[in-house]
């Protein structure tokens, strides 16, 4: 792996980390952690799975217990020149890497959390507020919603598991 992408990976997961000086309170819960991605499908109605970032992505998602979030995604491999298959109108720029951070919130009793993005590189995700919708089985988090693009439903699903709890 080149380590310019991962010294920016970093980067960003830290500067995502360090950005809101606010007081949070702190979250409890299964969803505090680092979370490993293993899957992200988009199945456009009517058609056949995609894979945005590969059929075996490269991707974390970090929540920690005083409230923060950072999420980044990465096509494996990174095809830089290759056009994004991401059918999402809000795609992030470059199409082969997504990331973005902010402070969360989870309802565990509806099953999800949102995130309000302070960063991204994702222009349409700037200063919102990004809910999903989640299930936890033991050390597996799974993510699904659908959502118009294009006057046909997506059914998004990603999939990861736990790779610590703190």
């Amino acid at each position: 792996m080149d380590t310019g992408y991962s010294l920016g990976a970093a980067l960003l997961l830290w500067i995502g980390l360090q950005a809101n000086c606010l007081a949070n309170p702190p979250v409890s819960g299964p969803l505090v952690g680092t979370w490993r991605l293993i899957s992200y499908t988009d199945t456009v109605e009517g058609e056949a799975p995609r894979h945005a970032f590969g059929v075996e992505p490269i991707g974390v998602f970090i929540f920690t217990a005083d409230g923060h979030v950072a999420i980044s995604i990465m096509r494996n491999p990174p095809d830089v020149a290759a056009p994004t298959a991401d059918p999402d109108p809000d795609a992030c720029i470059p199409g082969w890497f997504c990331a973005y951070f902010g402070t969360y919130e989870v309802d565990y009793k509806t099953n999800t959390w949102v995130t309000h993005v302070r960063g991204a590189n994702a222009p349409g995700y700037l200063g919102t507020d990004q809910r999903r919708h989640f299930s936890i089985q033991g050390d597996r988090l799974v993510i699904s919603e659908s959502y118009e693009a294009n006057g046909k439903t997506v059914h998004a699903e990603r999939i990861l598991v736990r790779e610590t709890r703190r």
